[in-house]
């Protein structure tokens, strides 16, 4: 399931060591095709890899939900975050762009005083 996939993502960085990181979902029973959990966890390792890299953050969290007609991933970082209406869009961000509108979703960044949301 997609819910065990990022579990196992999350807790590869977590064996690293290197930030502390928290998962959770309410999605236990969704189905999802191939292509979309393949997506979605491709869309996690790049956050999770530019908050690693980039971000120099202490903790990254993560939450799947869903509802009767979408599903949510929110990922966020308390790490130094950039100025989202400066900076230009990097390959990961493009990336992550790209693969939600592969499967027909919205992505939304946006910087808050405890880090930057993806």
């Amino acid at each position: 399931s997609i819910t065990v996939l990022l579990e196992e993502e999350f807790q590869k960085i977590a064996d690293l060591k290197v930030c502390q990181v928290n998962f959770s979902s309410d999605a236990t029973h969704l189905v999802l095709p191939y292509q979309t959990k393949s997506v979605l966890l491709r869309i996690v390792q790049e956050f999770l890899q530019n908050s690693i890299k980039y971000a120099k953050c202490k903790n990254i969290v993560g939450l799947l939900s869903q509802n009767e007609q979408t599903i949510t991933l929110t990922i966020a970082d308390d790490g130094i975050g950039f100025d989202v209406t400066k900076k230009s869009d990097g390959i990961g961000l493009s990336n992550i762009k790209k693969r939600t509108a592969i499967i027909g979703g919205t992505s939304t960044l946006k910087r808050t005083a405890q880090g930057t949301h993806r």
